[in-house]
């Protein structure tokens, strides 16, 4: 049989700091980050837990990584390991004030002494300080051995490194929170201590024996996204191969600079769009097994890492449209307007490819294919979008290679993902937007919008108009209106139904009134597509609204279209 690639327990807390175990936190992995919301949920799941004897509490998952299953690397589960053994230290700087008080002084020192050598570490016997069983990152270690696990408080607290400062407030923080229990004795802080942080505080530990099983395992828990700890151990496998101190810390200069401009969240998928702007596509699970067999040597990691440094401004500004980077050419920030309104997103790893290869004429060219396709396909379409970034990923490295270099041969590229003329309007002839939602009023706002402009020889701003969505056949109909109840959600947000009103009008005259009452309400309008409406149809009804929506469809497939 195949050994799996992890193994799960579900363990207390006591049992995870027990048995001899050691855990250390990965060199470069972020540094301590909770803050009082944390702590403060925390402590309110502690605190149910001694108001209620028979209940534990599940803190979640624990990814680790061992080939001794004594000496464990924390993949995920650092912030709440760390801040777990704070609360503990919180609890032992009470116990060392009743000993200070000469409160039954021999008992809770013993006591001191068996929590501190089962929860948080050893007696070196040459130095005779506390070593911890915890090993944090290399911003974060130091304190934590020399501060918190002593019971010291540092003189210049001006001086300490931010991520410190958290760990220090973190103990001050759980530490008063202690005191306000009003546990006076050795005896009620050890039954705290043991009762209730060892034996009801409850992880499911999962162990891997290698990193791939690690990420492997934060894309099964973190479908819908890449967990952070994704990020940290992407960085932990480059560093490690690369041998000279100094040449750590001048990529991790660079290292923090790309994370601060791109975020730790966002830094997986930017990585997955750059490894596409140039080779065969990669989906988000394979990531890491990419980086293995694509990244080997000292060499390959600084030539990553300095490529990475180069696309980080661009990949930014490709989802801002008013990025000082566009500041020269307005139609360039336009069309990124429109595909923010889009969410579109899979085209950013040829945009990539193209806005190194090609002049700036020809990107903004391909900017208005994507454009035209994201609107037809994805929009009015409704289609698959993983078909586009596949087929976006061909073009990328093509134009990586050279083979193509301008819009004309992409759009060739991507005919297979362009709607025709006939496809576009077939599907648009049957599209409805479910207005209830505020992304798909923007969208038809949008769609109204481009219209009246381009039919009118108007000039109206799509992002950003006083225009209100007007039902034409109301959302909430009176008895006076013609179409089944069964059929109103058919019919009543399809497009054909749709218009533009002012505000005013709309929510004052215009409402749930019959058809005959709203045609001069519309002659009032400013818009001609409304106007329109009142001068073309003496009723209104399916067939209406089918009729006009034909009429929006073939006016659709002249603004949306794109001849190279």
């Amino acid at each position: 049989m195949q050994k799996p690639f992890f193994d799960t327990k579900t363990l207390t807390l006591g049992e995870i700091l027990g048995n001899g175990k050691k855990y250390s936190v990965p060199r470069f992995q972020r540094s301590y980050s909770w803050t009082e919301d944390n702590w403060e949920e925390l402590w309110q799941d502690i605190i149910f837990l001694q108001e209620d004897e028979e209940k534990i509490h599940y803190l979640g998952s624990i990814v680790l990584q061992t080939e001794d299953n004594k000496n464990f690397t924390v993949i995920d589960g650092q912030q709440r390991l760390v801040t777990l053994s704070i609360v503990i230290l919180s609890v032992l700087s009470h116990l060392d004030e009743l000993i200070k008080k000469n409160n039954d002084p021999e008992r809770n020192k013993e006591r001191k002494e068996i929590f501190l050598n089962t929860c948080l570490g050893f007696k070196d016997p040459k130095s005779l300080t506390y070593s911890s069983k915890l090993k944090l990152n290399e911003s974060d270690n130091d304190f934590y051995q020399s501060h918190l696990l002593q019971l010291r408080t540092p003189l210049n607290r001006s001086k300490l490194k931010d991520s410190n400062k958290l760990l220090l407030e973190a103990f001050g923080f759980f530490k008063e929170k202690i005191k306000d229990l009003g546990l006076s004795t050795g005896e009620e802080l050890v039954s705290f201590v043991d009762g209730i942080l060892l034996n009801k505080l409850v992880f499911i530990q999962i162990v891997v024996d290698d990193n791939i099983s690690a990420y492997t395992v934060f894309e099964t828990l973190n479908a819908r996204d890449i967990n952070l700890t994704s990020t940290d151990l992407l960085k932990n496998y480059l560093f490690s191969l690369v041998k000279s101190e100094t040449d750590v810390e001048n990529i991790n200069t660079i290292w923090n600079q790309i994370i601060s401009t791109i975020g730790y969240h966002n830094f997986p998928t930017f990585l997955r769009y750059y490894l596409n702007s140039q080779q065969k596509f990669v989906r988000s699970k394979r990531i890491f097994k990419e980086i293995k067999i694509k990244i080997s040597d000292e060499r390959n990691v600084f030539d990553l890492i300095y490529n990475l440094e180069t696309y980080t401004d661009l990949y930014v500004a490709l989802s801002e449209p008013d990025n000082k980077l566009w500041a020269s050419d307005k139609e360039v920030s336009f069309i990124l307007e429109e595909l923010k309104l889009f969410c579109a997103k899979q085209h950013k790893s040829l945009l990539m490819a193209c806005y190194f290869k090609m002049s700036s004429d020809e990107f903004l060219k391909v900017l208005r294919i994507i454009r035209a396709i994201v609107f037809k396909y994805n929009i009015i379409g409704n289609l698959n979008p993983n078909r586009l970034e596949e087929t976006y990923n061909k073009a990328a490295i093509k134009v990586h290679k050279g083979e193509i270099s301008t819009a004309k041969e992409i759009l060739r590229e991507l005919r297979n993902v362009y709607l025709d003329d006939e496809i576009f309007k077939n599907y648009f002839m049957t599209r409805s937007f479910d207005t209830k939602n505020s992304r798909e009023r923007r969208l038809v706002r949008y769609i109204l919008i481009s219209i009246e402009n381009q039919k009118f020889n108007k000039n109206y701003y799509v992002f950003d108009t006083e225009a209100t969505i007007e039902h034409i056949y109301p959302e909430n109909p009176t008895p006076e209106w013609q179409i089944d109840v069964a059929q109103h959600e058919k019919f009543v947000y399809q497009i054909g139904n749709l218009t533009l009103l002012e505000s005013k009008l709309n929510n004052r005259e215009a409402s749930n009134r019959k058809f005959s009452e709203k045609i001069s309400i519309y002659k009032k309008s400013q818009y001609k597509i409304t106007q329109e409406v009142a001068e073309s149809f003496s009723g209104w009804g399916k067939q209406q609204i089918k009729s006009r929506q034909r009429g929006l469809a073939d006016l659709a497939t002249s603004i949306w279209r794109v001849d190279y």
